[in-house]
């Protein structure tokens, strides 16, 4: 700025809306939410912003559908939370969220969320979405448009990225309250609090933090659908049986970059040329990772196959663009330049051709200065205070043309500017001004062309995070002798040879003793579990709900084999 700089916030940082990787775990997603109440709904949408994924659900008022609104609230573990002002004086769930989940809250008002406001905010934000919400359903608006209202107000920033709006009902996922999933260690241990010993680290070997923060997704929430089960289970039954597809595939997906964030922080405006180069060489793994799925004939992995998108014409430019990082790595901050291709736009390399001969062309200054002067000890130089400047020994100061100034005056020599050396150091000046400035006005376009596929990123790191979950299934199949089990909308809960996946795992080879279930609906409703203590009973029972946890999910079970009728809870 030339003259004042004028001050504002640019933005606001909170809990929920942190984006800097430096910030974020890889494998887990950072969830802003608001939650919305009054006398006859009470509904959240959630939103990480890092991804630009979006969901929103709504419940009926009273005790039950406060229930629901706490379930669904521990599912997702949101890291802060604008309730409105019904939600606020709601008895019991601000000392919920604040006690339970360690979450900032935050009273959002009535403004945000009224109906009038946030029906146009979330219509004009979500490009898919609204649809699925039922007629009359308002709640789950005004939630929607509250949490777009609070993002407005703290980000100020483009938020397009986030486009796609996941309605969801009770319905659709098994139901864990907060106990259950703590008790059975889903994603982390109740003692250290730590995911070695949990559900999630025996589950947990995918290769891409876009398929960790799925995986993550998929555990919290197991299906109800066994159609949709048996569609994950055949893919997950490909992998296992073709295990060079599956090894290659695993080390093909480690390549690939989190094209999830990187999208989200090109849009929301804080990526650099790093980011641009990972985001390109992330798409670039996709034509081999296709390949290697051409093998696999389950129905879902061909679907997730069709849906990698590489964007070649998107690589190219970037490519392109953006120089190698053979001799040096990229600049962390695009404010600094030298990230454009050599031969990628003229002007640049003039610029830099400049740059890179201003030594030659000092000396050339110095050896012509020197004929015409007579001053044989004299040389041209420069620092960080005058720029450059001549340098004369005392003893030929005599020398010296009247139209040169003095600057400084040192023990052993005078330094002086000449006219001629102020025009040569303001072109050198300029030019790395100049080239800094374009180079930054390129970067801009190149943000823009992938703004404009943001779209198509985001549907191919969905796929590719399905892709990652399902080879971490069968790799996690393999490896640990587990079985495909039946899974039917029956009553039956039938496992031969059960085994507990966490307790198997942390024994280190020492055999884990297996254990047969056998019940049902109708002549085997409970079974009373006998024995002393530390003989395994509460290990026998926890194993059956995570064997039937893990089939509803899609993952194959630790089991000589199992049939599960689908648990809602």
């Amino acid at each position: 700025a030339k003259g004042l700089v004028d001050r504002d916030i640019i933005r606001v940082v909170t809990p929920g809306t942190v984006i800097a990787s430096s910030m974020l775990e890889d494998g887990k997603n950072n969830y802003i939410c608001a939650v919305y109440a009054d006398s006859a709904a009470c509904a959240l949408c959630l939103c990480d912003i890092s991804t630009g994924e979006a969901y929103g659900a709504s419940f009926p008022a009273g005790e039950e559908g406060l229930g629901h609104l706490r379930n669904e609230l521990a599912r997702f573990h949101p890291a802060e939370a604008v309730l409105s002002s019904g939600a606020w004086s709601t008895e019991g769930l601000v000392p919920f969220l604040k006690e339970r989940l360690s979450c900032l809250c935050e009273n959002g008002g009535e403004a945000r969320f009224r109906v009038k406001t946030a029906r146009p905010l979330a219509e004009k934000q979500f490009k898919t979405g609204l649809t699925d919400i039922p007629a009359g359903d308002e709640a789950a608006v005004q939630a929607a448009g509250g949490l777009l209202a609070y993002l407005y107000e703290t980000q100020k920033t483009d938020l397009s990225h986030i486009s796609h709006f996941s309605y969801y009902t009770v319905g659709q996922f098994m139901e864990l309250d907060l106990t259950a999933r703590q008790t059975l260690e889903l994603t982390a241990t109740m003692r250290g609090k730590e995911k070695r010993g949990s559900l999630l680290w025996v589950l947990d070997k995918t290769k891409t933090a876009m398929g960790g923060r799925l995986l993550r997704g998929w555990l919290e929430r197991p299906l109800l659908s066994p159609v949709q089960i048996a569609r994950r289970q055949q893919g997950v039954a490909d992998l296992v049986e073709d295990a060079i597809t599956r090894e290659e595939l695993s080390l093909a997906l480690r390549e690939v970059t989190d094209l999830e964030r990187l999208a989200g922080r090109v849009v929301y405006g804080s990526a650099g040329s790093r980011d641009l180069a990972a985001l390109s060489a992330g798409l670039g793994k996709l034509p081999h990772i296709r390949e290697l799925l051409d093998h696999c004939p389950s129905s879902l992995l061909q679907e997730l196959r069709d849906s990698l998108d590489d964007l070649p014409e998107l690589r190219a430019l970037l490519d392109g663009a953006l120089r190698d990082e053979d001799e040096k790595p990229l600049p962390f901050s695009v404010r600094e330049g030298d990230f454009i291709r050599p031969g990628y736009n003229a002007q640049v390399d003039e610029l830099r051709s400049l740059l890179t001969n201003a030594n030659s062309h000092i000396v050339d200054m110095e050896v012509k200065t020197k004929e015409q002067t007579g001053i044989k000890n004299m040389k041209i130089t420069s620092n960080k205070v005058f720029g450059y400047y001549i340098e004369v020994a005392k003893a030929q100061t005599g020398l010296v043309p009247g139209h040169w100034t003095r600057k400084q005056t040192t023990v052993n020599a005078e330094r002086y500017i000449s006219p001629e050396l102020k025009e040569l150091e303001h072109a050198i000046l300029s030019a790395r001004d100049q080239v800094t400035a374009l180079e930054y006005q390129l970067f801009c376009e190149l943000k823009k062309a992938v703004c404009a596929q943001v779209d198509r990123i985001q549907r191919t790191a969905a796929a590719l995070a399905q892709v990652d979950v399902l080879q971490s299934f069968a790799a996690v199949a393999a490896a640990n002798h587990y079985c495909m089990p039946q899974v039917d909308n029956s009553d039956a809960l039938t496992i031969v040879e059960g085994r507990h996946p966490v307790v198997e795992k942390m024994l280190n080879g020492t055999p884990f003793v297996p254990n047969d279930t056998h019940m049902d609906g109708w002549d085997d409703l409970a079974a009373i579990i006998t024995g002393p203590n530390m003989a395994g009973k509460s290990t026998y029972m926890r194993q059956v709900a995570l064997i039937v946890l893990m089939a509803q999910m899609g993952a194959f079970v630790p089991a000589r084999s199992a049939r599960i009728g689908v648990v809602d809870r």
